[in-house]
This record gives C-alpha cells, structure tokens and sequence, in this order.
C-alpha cells in the first residue's frame, strides 16, 4: 500500500476528534485549552492501522470558523477526506466551507462519514444522507461512500475502517522525482533534541543526516534525528506525517509555513501567476486590486489579487491573475491555493500556481495573455522558450529554469538541446541560456558601439573589453558578458584582435600626415631602445602635434609599441630583444636570472627592468621565484 494521509473536514462540534479517537484508540485534542473548551483548535495527528498491516496517517482538523486557517494548514496534504457530518445537525455552514475548501485543494477522493446516528431515529438519518447527496453532487465526493457512525456505541467503525482501507489501495502511486519538499505545521522544542518541526512529506523521501534547505529564507539546515509516528527512523517518504530535529535551529526562527526542501528546487518570490476561479456560490466577487488571504501549503499569506483581462471576477467565472504577496514564500507551478477575503474571512475561491516566480504584466496585453495560455497548457518545449525569453538579463541556469516551469532537470535540459537546435536559444555557457531575441539585441548594441567608437577614434585599433561590457549593458556577470562576446565573434558580428574589439569590417587607415607622424614616433622609440621615456611626459612634449596622442595609441594597439605599465612602453622590437637576452642569461649565467644582472646587461635604468620583467610574468614568458626569475618556456611572447 501507499503512503496515505487521511484528513477530517467538517462543521465544528460533529464528532471529528471522537470519530478519529474510535478508529485509532488516539485522543487527537493535546492542547489543554481544546480540552476545556470540548473543541479542536489546532491540528491533531494519529494513525491508523488496517487488518492488512499497512498504515496510514490522519490529520484531525478543526472546525470552528475561526479556526479555518489552521484547518487549511492540515488540508495540503491530504490525500483523501472524511467529511464529517453529525447526524443530530446536518449539513452546516463550516461542512459546505470545508468541502469547498477540500475541492479547491483537489483531494483525490475520500468518503463521507455521518456521525452520531444514536442520537437521531432511522428516518431522520436518512434526511440527512440526502442532504449529504445533495451537497457533494458535482464534487470529488459525489461517488463517494457514506459511512454512518456512533462513536460512543461503535457502531460502523469496522466498515468504516474497511472503506478506509479500500479507498487507499485504489489511490494511484506517487510520482517521485527524487526532490524532496515538506511544508511545515507544528514547531516545538524538547529538552535534550532542541528543535523539532512536523510535517506531511509532499515529495520525495528524507533520511537521518540529511542536508536540506529552509525556504524561504534560503537557510541550510542538517537532519540530526527523524521520527515517524513517533518511531525512530532512518527514512520517510512522500504521503507520511515526519518529525524532523534540526540542531542548531531556534524554535523562534522559524514558523507554521516554511517549507523543508531540498537544495535547489525552489526559490522565493512574493509574486505568482495563478489561474483562479471563484465558487458558484461565492457571495461577493473579487475586484483586481482586492487584498485577501491567500493560503498555500500551512502558510496564510496577505496580498493582492491582480486580475489579467477584466476588472472584476464574479461568482463561478475562472481568469488568469497574479498574486502579490506581502512577503515572500516558496511554491511550485501546480500548487493549489486558496483565497479568502480579507473581511469578514470567508472562503471565496482558490486554484493553480503557473508561475511560482512571475514578474509583473502589463494588463490585457496580448503577449501577457499568450504567456497565460503556454504556463497553463503549452508544451515542455513552449513553456521553457516562454521562460527563457521572459527571464531577459537575468542569465537564469536551467535548474532555476525548471523551478519556474515545473519541470524535472533532465527534462528541461532536453528541451534546451531541442530549441537550440531549431534556433530558438542560445546556450551563452554551460546550463545557461538566453532566447535568440536577447541574443540578437546585445549583438545590435555590440555593433552600433563599436562604430561609433571607429568614427569617433578612427586610429584606434579597437575598444577594450570593459567597454564593451559596459556598453551591452547585460546585468549579468563578467563571465557571462564574456561568453556573449565570444559568440558574437564566432558569428563574425565582432572582431577581436591583440585583445581590441573591432567591426569586423574596420581597420585602422593612417592619413598622409598621420602616417609620416606615426614613422616619427615608430623611429624615435627604435632609437631609444632599452631607454624609452616617460610616455605621458613624451605625450605631451607634442601636445600640439594634432592627432599625435591618437596616432601614439594606434601603435600600441597594433603592438608596434609595446605597453609595459602605466609609464613606459617600448619598441616591439627591444621587447623581443629583452627576451632573447634573458634566454641567454639563463643558458649561460644559469638560473634563476637576477634583476641586478639583467638591468646591466640590458644597459637600462632599474625602472626599465622592473617594468619589462613584471610585462613578462604576466605574458607568461617568465615566472618570479625566491631569488630570481625562469623562463617559463622558450617560446618568446609579444
């Protein structure tokens, strides 16, 4: 048998705790205040064991009004549902809540259970077991069983158990995609554990020393100790009720509604896009822009409702809308959730979370309406392209990506392959990839930079590689910006030459007067050799020389001058020169080479040597050690 959890739902005071109390011998009420007051106040946990030996877990809830939130913090995760209605009342304001809540959450299926029927004549009973029929008519529990019961007398409690058991072996099984995902609704401490949280596995299984993640808050966290039905336990899994110590963790820094999860499978947002529908019944509509309640997994939220395409939902109509919450939370694309309006608190609607990490929309835009349709119904394929484009600037990585589409790793990485390959996206580096609109803006600003920078320096070579970060203007990280500009040069959309970036249809074109100029400061620094000047001092010597500066430059990028540090540059042709003689010095004076040494037999200043050997360590020419230099290999660089 599966793991199965079995909920109660149902108007207050008609005999949930009493009824669980009869089918498990455990008395649910724990609090001292629920036993004074004879009601539920928060939820109660038990189990239940069948004649096969299998067992299942059962969530007791209560069902005063003023308790529905913390009924919808047991409800996410039933498998199945006893609706409990007491013989001697009948169907009642909390039963016709409850049921809707319960069909909103979509609980597979479950069964309806009529209590006290020693209190009430034959006759009676079967009044109620129509109105019973009459309210579930169109529900998940139209076909279901029901069950008539007395608690005190023990009548129908075998059966009950039976159909119990029945109903948990037709449930279909889980599907486990190995991410493990627990929402939190109970956090206490015990002396000698520290703290300790409960809840019902969603997802996946968990095992002792386990490492997890808090969301959403995004805190790691370690599994010291696990316990199931209060039994030690080296594992649980999906559909079983968990108690979960987590050393180091203070009681007060969590809450009712945060969520134990695996690294990585979800991430927090305070905006969701939801298609939602209002109950047939639902006595008020809801206006876009209504704040309201919004209750997902054990977690009450407050937030507005934005409506998609009209200005007002009204009662039984479905429409796409977004939530924005006050705060953040964790959900995948599929949850369920509920909303309730803000006041008085009653239960008006719910539905499914498409996008767990949306962004805001324009309002009846097409294009937002479209995105809608493809998060609801479109394929693998339509949803990943929808994410990839809407995630313009971020860089997002394909596991976020998945998150966000609801979709397994392995999966999402296929559909990138399948994209990419009908051109659709661009992988820009590993599990990173952006939509071929984006790729295509950056290469456009790429271009339009670059030509701008030739008409404005039409002797320099290029731009350098921080500008062109700067002028792509991406957001992302330099890494990233560096892959983009390694595509556009493998598309010919940018040259890149002695590290200047250029328009792959630019070179440099020296006027008669720049020409002549440039040969002039080309022969002055041949001449000066091992002794070249201070290259702003030199600079401004011919400040008056028109495009003297520009034409200086020119040289440096095409490396005729070699740029050694911020005061000094030197021939091309000394700069090889340099190297065969440290090559020869160490053939012939062995190693490592000396700085003293090499200035003399360079015949320059201490400055120019520094200045040459530190050029070379970061060519990787040379490597510096304790009492010298090597060459690293004997290939000369420049």
């Amino acid at each position: 048998m599966k793991h199965v959890i079995i909920g109660t739902a149902g108007h207050v005071d008609h005999g949930k705790t009493c009824l669980i109390k009869a089918l498990t011998g455990t008395d649910t009420d724990r609090l001292q205040e629920e036993k004074k007051r004879g009601i539920t106040i928060e939820l109660g946990f038990a189990c239940l064991d069948f004649p096969d030996g299998h067992r299942a877990g059962i969530v007791d809830v209560p069902g005063h009004e003023k308790f529905v939130k913390n009924m919808l913090a047991g409800a996410g995760g039933m498998d199945l549902a006893m609706l409990v209605v007491a013989a001697d009342e009948g169907v009642m304001p909390q039963t016709v809540e409850h049921l809707d809540i319960l069909s909103i959450l979509g609980i597979a299926g479950g069964v309806v259970v009529i209590t006290k029927t020693d209190l009430v004549e034959p006759d009676f009973l079967e009044l109620v077991v129509d109105d019973v029929k009459k309210l579930v008519k169109g529900t998940f529990l139209e076909n279901s069983p029901i069950v008539p019961v007395s608690a005190s007398a023990g009548t129908g409690i075998e059966q009950l158990k039976m159909t119990l058991q029945s109903l948990c072996i037709s449930l279909p099984e889980r599907k486990d995609r190995g991410v493990f995902r627990m929402p939190i609704d109970r956090i206490f401490s015990l002396k000698g554990f520290g703290t300790i949280v409960t809840g019902t596995i969603w997802e996946g299984s968990i095992k002792k020393d386990q490492e997890l993640v808090l969301y959403p808050e995004n805190e790691p966290v370690r599994i010291r100790n696990l316990q199931v039905h209060s039994c030690d336990r080296q594992k649980a899994y999906a559909g079983e009720r968990a108690a979960v110590n987590l050393p180091g963790k203070k009681k007060e820094d969590m809450k009712r509604g945060d969520i134990l999860a695996s690294p990585g499978s979800l991430y927090a947002s305070d905006l969701a896009d939801v298609k939602l529908t209002l109950l047939k019944h639902a006595e008020r509509s809801v206006k876009s822009g209504s704040r309201v309640h919004i209750y997902t997994g054990t977690k009450e939220l407050l937030g507005k409702v934005i409506l998609a395409d009209r200005p007002e939902l009204l009662a039984g109509e479905t429409c796409y809308a977004q939530l924005r919450l006050e705060e953040k939370t964790a959900v995948k694309k599929g949850d369920p959730f509920v909303i309730r309006f803000y006041s008085p608190a009653v239960t008006v609607g719910g539905g499914r979370i498409l996008d767990p990490c949306a962004r805001k929309h324009r309002k009846k835009d097409p294009e937002t309406m479209r995105g809608y349709g493809i998060r609801e119904k479109g394929t693998p394929a339509q949803q990943l392209e929808l994410a990839v484009r809407e995630q313009r600037g971020e860089f997002r990585t394909l596991k976020e990506l998945s998150v966000r589409c609801g979709l397994s790793l392995s999966e999402i990485q296929n559909q990138a392959k399948r994209l990419e390959t009908e051109g659709k996206v661009i992988c820009v580096k590993d599990q990173i990839y952006i939509h071929k609109e984006e790729f295509e803006s950056y290469r456009k600003k790429a271009v339009e930079a670059l030509k701008l920078f030739h008409k404005k320096y039409p002797l320099k070579e290029g731009m350098g590689k921080e500008e062109l970060r700067s002028r792509l203007n991406t957001g992302a990280p330099p890494a990233a910006d560096d892959e983009l500009i390694r595509l556009m040069i493998s598309r010919n959309a940018v040259k890149e030459r002695n590290g200047y970036y250029s328009d792959p249809g630019f070179h440099v074109v020296m006027e008669e007067d720049t020409s002549s100029m440039a040969g002039e400061i080309t022969e002055f620094y041949r001449n000066r050799g091992f002794a070249p000047p201070v290259t702003e001092s030199y600079l401004k010597e011919h400040a008056g020389s028109g495009e003297y500066r520009a034409v200086f430059h020119s040289l440096v990028n095409r490396k005729i001058l070699i740029r050694l540090d911020e005061q000094y540059c030197i021939h091309n042709e000394y700069y090889r020169k340099g190297q065969e003689i440290f090559l020869y010095m160490e053939e012939n004076c062995g190693t490592p080479v000396m700085l003293g040494a090499y200035r003399d037999e360079l015949g320059s200043t201490r400055k120019i040597a520094v200045a040459l050997l530190e050029h070379y360590d970061k060519t990787g020419f040379t490597r510096k050690t304790d009492g010298g230099r090597v060459a690293v290999s004997g290939q000369q660089h420049g």
